[in-house]
């Protein structure tokens, strides 16, 4: 069954709502927050502005109101990475000896504890591969809306010099943003292969 795409408007509204009552603000009234309620039958709607953000029993918490936010948001996490890790296994060009790691289950866990809002996609070596210049891709997904930062560094395996290949690359090379997560992640894979296309043996040696 083909899975629905994440919710930007919910994100960005349930992030809104999370940080309205969390850190600075944890003793914020959910008024100042633009936080609203209504009853139906024996559960509350809490509304952030006009979007629903969760649905709460008739009586909770502050912190359950945050779990409730967090739990929600992890759902359209799931989807951010359904939606983009398929794209980026067919677009990107990864090198020989190199892997693309989705680090999901860490960003679930920082999510869960801290309200952490990033996800780290990235290009590595492979543990056991042996080679003489390595590459290390970051792609920074934030998830309240689809854009990113993107770093991408040469490494000479001998020397350990390190070389960054966006470092001449336009701002909207470096930090990327899109309408969609779809459209997100084409961008990530244009950028990673033009950059990779680069002659290794030129930049070991400037």
């Amino acid at each position: 069954m083909l899975q629905s795409p994440p919710n930007i408007a919910y994100l960005k509204a349930a992030w809104a709502a999370f940080a309205g009552i969390s850190g600075a603000n944890a003793q914020q009234s959910y008024e100042a927050a633009g936080l609203s309620f209504s009853r139906i039958n024996h559960s509350t709607l809490v509304r952030k502005n006009d979007i629903q953000v969760s649905t709460m029993p008739l009586h909770y918490t502050r912190h359950d109101l945050r779990v409730g936010f967090l739990g929600r948001i992890e759902n359209e996490v799931r989807k951010v990475v359904a939606q983009m890790e398929p794209i980026l296994l067919r677009e990107l060009n990864v090198p020989e000896g190199h892997e693309l790691v989705v680090d999901l289950e860490d960003c679930l866990r920082q999510l869960r504890r801290k309200g952490n809002r990033s996800l780290s996609i990235m290009v590595r070596p492979e543990r056991s591969a042996e080679l003489d210049a390595t590459v290390s891709v970051d792609m920074r997904v934030f998830l309240d809306s689809p854009r990113a930062c993107l770093f991408i560094c040469l490494a000479d395996a001998a020397s350990q010099r390190q070389f960054d290949l966006l470092a001449a690359a336009p701002k909207r090379v470096r930090v990327p943003r899109a309408d969609s997560y779809a459209d997100l992640a084409q961008q990530l894979a244009a950028s990673v292969n033009a950059a990779l296309t680069l002659d290794y043996a030129n930049q070991l040696a400037a």
